[in-house]
């Protein structure tokens, strides 16, 4: 019987051996029988991830330390200290300093005569345009006569033109574009000026009137900058030691600047 038994017991070890060599290997716990997967294999990583954490640290620490090293030696080499007479040492040059200088005066001397030159004639232009207003809009408030199409024609021709010429005055020194920007935005105040007095030619009561004086206020403040802008005109003129420069924008026929402009050694 035991006998029996462990032929049985050979000839089922047998069978198993069989299969496993055909592939079958293990029943699964389904009882298909089918072999059961192998993991997928892992994909060999690159470098750096292929070393160890220990040496991924250590690289860490090396990198930060290289590129501490090099912004360090750029802050030394963009902050330290001139040393006289040291091989590669920064210094100032004298003669390349002098010809900056040079060029910046000579560049604030041209524009000086340039915005001078446009001043003068500006204000030139400009005298009869102010003394029609002062007759459109008398300075005392009484009634004004109304300006003509022709008269407005040729007050707006005149603006636009020097609009144009003070647009195209250079940049310069900050004393100078208070004088160059003065100018301009009082030639705007007065074009804004004539613009409203037409539109208040053109309206009913009440709201003539109240053009009439918002026009009047346009051509006090053109006025005003003006005067701003030929104060400084005059600064700069004297402080270039070419004499003072009165340039004056009148508001009406007998006022004291009546148009006149001298360019000379004067006193106030």
């Amino acid at each position: 019987m035991a006998q029996k038994t462990a032929a049985r017991r050979s000839k089922a070890d047998l069978a198993a051996r069989s299969a496993t060599a055909r592939g079958a290997g293990p029943r699964s716990g389904d009882g298909a029988g089918r072999p059961q997967q192998r993991p997928p294999e892992r994909t060999s990583a690159r470098w750096p991830w292929n070393l160890s954490r220990a040496r991924r640290a250590w690289l860490a620490v090396a990198a930060v330390v290289v590129v501490g090293v090099v912004v360090a030696v750029v802050v030394w080499a963009v902050t330290r200290a001139p040393d006289d007479g040291a091989s590669g040492a920064y210094a100032v040059d004298p003669a390349r300093v002098a010809e900056l200088e040079a060029a910046e005066a000579a560049r604030d001397a041209k524009n000086l005569g340039v915005v001078t030159d446009f001043a003068l004639s500006a204000q030139e232009r400009l005298v009869p345009t102010m003394n029609d207003l002062s007759v459109a809009l008398p300075l005392d408030g009484s009634p004004g006569t109304p300006a003509t199409p022709e008269q407005v024609a040729t007050w707006r021709e005149a603006l636009a033109t020097l609009t144009t010429e003070a647009e195209s005055l250079p940049a310069g020194a900050s004393g100078y574009n208070v004088t160059r920007n003065g100018l301009g935005v009082s030639i705007a105040l007065l074009g804004d000026t004539v613009d409203t007095l037409v539109l208040a030619e053109g309206a009913a009561e009440p709201a003539r009137a109240e053009l009439l004086a918002l026009a009047a206020d346009l051509r006090l403040r053109a006025a005003d900058t003006w005067a701003m802008a030929a104060t400084q005109l005059d600064e700069l003129s004297v402080g270039a030691d070419q004499g003072h420069v009165h340039v004056f924008l009148p508001l009406h026929p007998d006022d004291a600047g009546d148009g006149a402009a001298s360019l000379g050694e004067s006193d106030h």
